[in-house]
């Protein structure tokens, strides 16, 4: 019984660390004073990850594990997969944080187990279960309610209500692509764990391989390396604290996994958005006003959790 409280209470971290992540970022964008040839996302997305690949390396490093004998293809879905997630995730999420805010652009990308498990039915043979299709509908009408409590900005006066009544349809490119990139990497990743299973090695190679991307863009391209330089202390810590909280994240997370089971983690670990929006909230001192946002986030998590549950 010891264990599973543990572990509800890992899983349940790992979410609150998710909404911190997302919020320092936001804090960040919103706060630090830029250039106008910088790109803050950017350089949110590098110091995140430089942060994440310390931590996991340090973590390794001092369990002792080693590399030696593991075969390069064993470790190569790992590394196809940082490149989705973090590299490209990453930057599209936190650019989409920076344009629509880190509470619309939570719930759209908590809809990546569609995305996985659309992918999961030819390429792992994966069934298509109860569980999986009710998930899905929850998902397309959570979405469906997040769109209809747009039109409340002007009634409501509600926080993500009126966010979501100054967006632009455009604005949901950003998110959305992020959400595929998320799901395709976690297929990949499970392809991976299926030859080699040690999660956390996958981790640590996968965020290496979104960081040498980074740094090789930065080695052929002058105009990168100038758009990611930042000065401002407020956005620099904003952005290490968000690679800190990421890492702890996966940790608690997978953490959580090793003591308890998957119904019990899956659902704790997967509320961030609802996190994000309460800490959103709590914040800017103010109340909730439309049911219908909270109605529709939920839905999205509900769908996510039932999916992965699947």
């Amino acid at each position: 019984m010891a264990l599973l409280e543990l572990s509800a209470g890992l899983a349940l971290l790992a979410s609150v660390l998710s909404a911190f992540q997302s919020l320092s970022v936001e804090y960040g964008l919103d706060n630090g004073s830029f250039l106008e040839d910088r790109e803050p996302a950017l350089t949110a997305a590098v110091l995140s990850i430089v942060v994440s690949v310390v931590v996991f390396w340090a973590l390794l490093f001092a369990r002792g594990t080693s590399l030696a004998g593991v075969e390069p293809l064993q470790l190569a879905p790992f590394a196809v997969a940082g490149l989705a997630n973090p590299a490209a995730f990453r930057l599209l999420y936190f650019r989409s944080i920076d344009r629509i805010g880190a509470r619309v652009s939570a719930a759209v990308v908590s809809a990546n187990p569609a995305v996985a498990a659309v992918l999961a039915l030819p390429l792992l043979g994966e069934p298509f279960t109860v569980l999986t299709g009710v998930g899905l509908l929850c998902i397309v009408a959570g979405g469906a309610l997040l769109q209809l409590s747009g039109t409340e900005a002007g009634e409501s006066g509600d926080l993500i209500s009126e966010e979501l009544g100054a967006m632009a349809p455009t604005d949901l490119v950003l998110p959305l692509a992020a959400m595929a990139l998320l799901g395709c990497s976690f297929v990949l990743v499970k392809i991976g764990l299926n030859a080699y299973s040690k999660p956390l090695v996958a981790t640590a190679v996968g965020q290496t391989a979104a960081l040498v991307a980074f740094v090789g863009l930065f080695g052929v391209s002058s105009d990168s390396r100038r758009r990611v330089r930042i000065r401002d202390r407020t956005a620099l810590l904003a952005f290490v604290l968000a690679g800190l909280f990421v890492a702890g994240n996966w940790l608690a997370w997978f953490s959580a996994l090793q003591l308890g089971t998957v119904v019990t983690v899956v659902p704790l670990s997967n509320v961030y958005p609802l996190v994000i929006v309460a800490l959103s909230y709590g914040l800017a001192r103010r109340l909730p006003k439309s049911p219908r946002v909270l109605a529709g986030i939920t839905a999205i998590v509900a769908g996510a959790t039932l999916m992965q549950l699947s």
